[in-house]
This record gives C-alpha cells, structure tokens and sequence, in this order.
C-alpha cells in the first residue's frame, strides 16, 4: 500500500477543497456539500478564501441556507436540495406533539405559513406578526417561531421552507426538489465525501456526517474507494491525488470552516496542544490562520482591519506574511491588521488571576 507523509496528506486536502487554487463558486459549494452557515458570515469568507468568481453582493446567488448534515445550518446549491433533504431523511406525516405542537396545528399553520411566504411575506418578524393576526395563541408562537427548532425548523427539513442565503433571517419556496430514496442519497454523499475530503478515515466522514459509524461501513463497502497509508492511520478516497506543491506560508480559513469540520482527527492541520485555541467548550470552531500547514492564530474581521490573536509569539516575517495576505484578500478595503497578544500569555496571566484568588 502506499504512503504519504502528513504534509502530503494536508496538501492533498488543501488541493481538493480549493485552498491551493480556486475553483468556480457553485462547484466549490457543490464539491464541498455546502458551507457551515451558523454564522451568517463564515460562508462568506469561505468562499472569498475559495472562489475565483467571488464577489461579495453576489456571492449567494442559487444558495439557500438548510439544517443539513449534522443538523447544523448550511449554506447549499439549491439544485443539492433533495439530496441533501433525502440524506437526511424526510418524514411525510406530521408527528403528534411535536415541538409541543399537535399534528393537526402543526399541518394547519405550516400551510398558513407557505401562503404567506409565497405571496412574499419572508421575514421572520413578518410572518410571526401574520400568524398573530391570523389568531395564533402566543403560547402557540413560541412553539412555531421556537429560536433552536420548532414549526419553521420542521418545514425546512421537509423541504417546504429554505432559509434565503443573506444574513437576514428570511424565508423563501425552495422551488421544485427531486427527491431520492434515503439510502441511495447518504451513498452518493459519503462518495462525494471521499472525492473532496479523502484522503480520510470512515470514522473522519462519520463525524462530518452525523451518521453512525456501522451505517458508513456499510455504505462505504459499495463504492470503489482507495486506500493509503500515513502513519500509522489508513485512509480512503475517490478520484486521483495531487499531493505536489508548496505549503503556503499563510492561509485564511474561515470560521467553522470545512477543513476543520471535515475530519475528527485534525492533526492533519492542528497540533494537539492548539485542539483548544480552534474550537472551545461550546463548539465554537474559530476563523484561524495556517502558517506553513499549521494552526497558528485566530482571525476576525472588524470595519477596515483585521484583528489576529496568535497562538504564541509570532516572528516578524510571519506578522508581515499575515498583513500581505490580509490585505490581498480583502483587497476592496485596503484592511489593516491589528495583532492582539498572543493566546498563551493571556490564558498565562488569566491562570495567575485564578490562583490568587
């Protein structure tokens, strides 16, 4: 069997997902099976990070904004609808107390709902406020308009709302969906899988997925997939490897970004002491920045600058490597950047504060 070294293995990653070189933005979302949206603006960044044919007032056109896999929301090329929807599985009878709802108030109000969006009532607010008017009990809008869930949630996974791709909470008719048969569709997304994150472990497309671990063995048995050895780890993948090029010295990712999301095990690209400054308690998974295939910094945009917190002390050649990069990649705002004090001397001296207390 062959082998790879670990930085072939991150640059076979970073060629397949586009951090190399940029692709065409819907084939980018597309091969990528959407983009982490929890945050209105991480989808953003990954494809300004990512799409040659970026452009920041159209960067949402044919995307909408579904509970994808995971269950977490993501941004979607409207034409993967029904085989994201079918991954996922899609239940046709409305379950009795659901959210706290009744069968019944649940199919009566979704179709109050889909009127109303579909005569362009698709704010959030708005159809709260139509629904009230239309004689909602508010015990009853609480359940519906639920912040984590309820009746708007629901609708969504069924395929009869899509959030729109914009920061603002909106709601539109996802159009016409072809749907599939579960099974065929959670096949065909552990393949794409293996094309653009592979070379990775089943327990790497388990954890991408949120689907159990027999059921990828099982699917995974099915598709022609290669292995290949690093370390002490095999890994599967689809398609040819391109584990050529150079490391770039400093690379963006966005908040909550795929190349994190996309493997349990990211010491492909995070040491282990630094699994902390990435992702927190919450799971929170931070913007940072790679230095030479490394996670060495947090990054956040603010109205024209950069603010970066290292990791720990960064040399000068590196500072100045971030600013270049930055202020290339937010080119239309000529950013500058700002440089926090490194993560270690402030969880140092917040450790300090805890022990003299």
């Amino acid at each position: 069997m062959e082998e790879l070294s670990r930085r072939e293995l991150l640059l076979c990653s970073l060629n397949r997902q586009y951090l190399l070189e940029k692709g065409e933005r819907m084939q980018v979302v597309g091969d990528l099976l959407g983009l982490q949206a929890q945050f209105a603006q991480n989808p953003v960044y990954a494809l300004r990070i990512r799409a040659r044919d970026f452009q920041p007032e159209t960067w949402g056109q044919g995307l909408v904004k579904i509970w994808s896999h995971r269950g977490t929301i993501h941004a979607v090329r409207q034409d993967q609808l029904g085989l994201l929807l079918s991954a996922r599985g899609v239940e046709r009878q409305w379950e009795e107390g659901r959210w706290g709802i009744s069968a019944a108030d649940q199919a009566r109000w979704a179709a109050f709902i889909q009127r109303q969006t579909e005569q362009g009532t698709g704010r959030r607010e708005e159809l709260k406020q139509a629904c009230r008017q239309a004689g909602m009990a508010e015990e009853l809008l609480d359940k519906v308009f639920y912040g984590w869930g309820g009746l708007l949630k629901e609708m969504c996974d069924r395929g009869i709302l899509v959030y729109q791709s914009g920061a603002e909470k909106r709601f539109a008719l996802p159009g016409p969906i072809q749907w599939t048969d579960r099974r065929q569709a959670r096949l065909a997304v552990i393949e794409q899988y293996f094309k653009t994150y592979g070379p990775a472990t089943l327990a790497d497309c388990a954890a991408f997925t949120g689907w159990k671990m027999a059921e990828i063995r099982r699917l995974a048995e099915e598709l022609p997939l290669k292995q290949i050895r690093c370390g002490e780890g095999t890994y599967c993948y689809l398609g040819d490897l391109n584990p050529a090029g150079q490391l770039p010295r400093c690379l963006f990712l966005a908040g909550f970004d795929q190349l994190v999301l996309g493997y349990r095990d990211r010491s492909r690209l995070i040491d282990r002491r630094d699994l902390g400054n990435v992702t927190n308690q919450a799971g929170i998974v931070y913007p940072i920045l790679l230095l030479r295939g490394r996670a060495r910094a947090r990054w956040k945009k603010a109205p024209g600058k950069l603010i970066v917190q290292p990791f720990r002390p960064l040399s000068l050649g590196d500072r100045q490597a971030i600013a270049a990069k930055g202020k290339k990649l937010f080119a239309e705002e000529n950013v500058q950047t700002e440089f926090l004090p490194p993560l270690e001397e402030t969880q140092n001296r917040k450790g300090g504060q805890r022990d003299e207390s």
